[in-house]
């Protein structure tokens, strides 16, 4: 017993050295900030926009039809998205609905594809790098700062990023185990197309074809066995719904192809569509922090003998495929840029080891002093919500979330209280490493993050849930015949539904001549354009703090 307990009680005496080598606490360690960063945020709120009110409202769609071909959105077709998210979501919400309530169960499904995503960064740092890049390498994605609140939202781009996580692992092995590679190559290539249409799969589809112009690894008959396995794989799997799709309806099927096909060219070569060519590369140096300046660094390190790095072709050739196709065909979303962090992380880890002391201690020391700083903050946040002091903070919150009451939750303060305390220990005696820098960056934001939403979601779900006004408006509409929506968006049509089971038809309905009220969702105080004559204003409301949206009730007559 004595000798079992011998290697943990040696290593808990002992301060930490981040050097790849694998101990009990390490472990331990490494499984808490996974799960600390992972777990908090999926559960305990309201659906919010735009992209968790437009999953749910499919999700409901689902379980409320028994029809999972279609995906639905107040009882009308919604194919703006691919459909493997909602199906997942909808099966957790099966699951779990009897315990949580839908948009918590179907949010699980969040958690679900950013496990799959950080197992096949895992994967495929092993892949280049041997074991000991795994775990720092997953480390290394979740403390990117443009992840953090996307893998927390219930957001099919996740099923995307899933999908080329697990595809880019597929061939890094793809040359030297085709048979685990070339599976895991079909699969993510099948999940990215599913998950979130063209784009990812394109990506993932694109760099197994560039491939073995990069170096004689992929010009060999394994690799091409891998490629050809995983693409039958990948043809049988994402072909299955289209097919079903065009059987039930062929406009649908027609309708969601071109949505999936859709590019940011679609509308024409635009002034805009030339302007939004800058976006991507604006937000990576954000957005991809700390693992872009780490692959430059691998990149630069590497320089004199790049030719001769053959684990370094893959993740270079995919994070310049990466971001040329983002840049010239991606929509400009902030989510759209979660596939290239994938090859960014693992050129990231490549050369972590050789970093400088210097730039190791300049990170470390800047990702510590920010982390405390945000929790010291977040600590005064809640302290101010508890007693009104200090009055500043106070009085700040009260204008965000007016008339709000703060309540005291004993569990989320107690593991707030300890992950504090744990982050404060572990960063005390870590020895000091170039990995060090990544471990507590990753350990600083993983604090920060389950802070926020142990101690600040009861004000954050206030500000952001549309419960409490959709309430109050179906309370004024009342026995309405119908109502009509003028300018109400998917998001806020799936919330209505979702809430109060209330569904507007647009102006142009043939119902519409007999509705008794109109809905209007006014922007920045402009309302929509709609004939106005014969109706009157009944009702106005918005959430808590909210300035730029607001939801006008018109009745008819006067």
């Amino acid at each position: 017993m004595n000798r079992a307990a011998d290697p943990l009680a040696d290593s808990l005496r002992h301060r930490i050295a981040w050097d790849g080598t694998r101990t009990p606490v390490k472990t331990a360690l490494f499984l808490l900030v996974c799960l600390a960063w992972l777990l908090p945020g999926l559960v305990g709120h309201d659906p919010w926009k735009i992209d968790e009110a437009l999953a749910l409202g499919a999700v409901a769609g689902m379980l409320k039809s028994g029809d999972w071909a279609v995906p639905l959105i107040a009882g009308e077709p919604y194919l703006e998205r691919a459909p493997l998210f909602f199906w997942t979501a909808a099966a957790f919400a099966k699951v779990f609905g009897a315990w949580l309530p839908l948009h918590d169960a179907a949010r699980l499904a969040s958690g679900f594809f950013m496990a799959i995503t950080m197992a096949g960064v895992h994967v495929a740092a092993n892949a280049l790098y041997g074991p000991r890049a795994g775990r720092i390498a997953v480390l290394l994605l979740i403390g990117c700062l443009g992840l953090l609140i996307r893998a927390h939202e219930m957001n099919t781009d996740l099923a995307g990023l899933a999908g080329v996580s697990v595809g880019v692992a597929g061939l890094a092995y793809a040359a030297r185990r085709p048979w685990l590679g070339g599976p895991l190559f079909g699969l993510g290539l099948a999940a990215a197309f599913l998950g979130d249409g063209l784009l990812p799969a394109l990506l993932v589809g694109t760099l197994a074809l560039l491939l073995p112009l990069a170096g004689e690894t992929w010009r060999t008959r394994p690799y091409a066995i891998a490629a050809a396995v995983g693409l039958a794989i990948a043809a049988v799997a994402a072909c299955a719904w289209p097919i079903v799709l065009s059987q039930r309806n062929p406009a649908l099927a027609a309708e969601w192809l071109g949505v999936a096909l859709a590019t940011r060219w679609s509308g024409g070569v635009t002034r805009g569509a030339i302007a939004d060519l800058a976006y991507f590369p604006k937000i990576l140096p954000w957005y991809a922090w700390p693992a872009l300046p780490l692959a430059a660094w691998s990149v630069w390190r590497a320089r004199r003998n790049l030719a001769a790095r053959l684990d370094l072709r893959l993740p270079i050739v995919a994070s310049l495929l990466f971001f040329v196709v983002l840049t010239l065909l991606a929509e400009s979303r902030e989510a759209n840029a979660m596939p290239i962090l994938v090859p960014l992380v693992l050129l990231g880890v490549a050369e972590l080891d050789t970093l400088p002391r210097g730039a190791a201690s300049a990170l470390d020391w800047f990702g510590v002093t920010t982390f405390a700083l945000m929790a010291l903050v977040l600590w005064l946040g809640f302290a101010a919500a508890m007693t009104g002091s200090p009055a500043a903070i106070a009085d700040w919150l009260q204008r965000e979330v007016p008339g709000y009451e703060y309540p005291f939750r004993f569990i989320p303060f107690a593991l707030a209280t300890l992950l504090t305390c744990i982050w404060t220990v572990v960063v005390a005696r870590s020895l000091r490493t170039t990995r060090r820098a990544v471990v507590n960056w990753s350990a600083g934001i993983t604090m920060v993050w389950m802070l926020t939403m142990m101690l600040g979601l009861p004000v954050i779900d206030q500000a952001r849930s549309y419960r409490g006004v959709v309430a109050k408006l179906a309370a004024e509409v009342g026995p309405s015949r119908c109502t009509i929506g003028a300018g109400v968006g998917d998001a806020q049509r799936a919330l209505l539904d979702y809430f109060a089971g209330l569904r507007v038809v647009p102006p142009d309905h043939p119902s519409a001549a007999t509705c008794d009220t109109l809905l209007a969702q006014a922007t920045r105080g402009r309302l929509p354009a709609f004939d106005a004559a014969g109706w009157r204003e009944a009702w106005r409301g918005s959430r808590p703090g909210d300035r730029t949206e607001a939801f006008v009730l018109f009745r008819r007559g006067g």
